[in-house]
């Protein structure tokens, strides 16, 4: 039996990134790091809560301008 946990996922949505708690669409930020603040703000509430592990997880776009913006700091 696998692990259960609760999923917070970020994908780009056309010019915005979306973000899901689990496969439902819970909101939409302009820039990425908007997306990121906010579902680490609601993973880490629910950890407090959770009976389960919470996990925030991003889409290959996510990571490319991660890695974008490491390069330009």
């Amino acid at each position: 039996m696998s692990e259960q946990y609760i999923d917070y996922h970020i994908a780009r949505m056309g010019e915005a990134w979306a973000i899901f708690r689990d496969g439902m669409h819970m909101g939409t930020r302009k820039r990425a790091v908007d997306a990121i603040a906010f579902a680490n703000f609601f993973a880490d509430r629910e950890t407090a809560i959770a009976p389960v592990p919470v996990r925030v997880t991003a889409d290959a776009c996510l990571y490319r301008k991660l890695e974008y913006l490491r390069l330009a700091a």
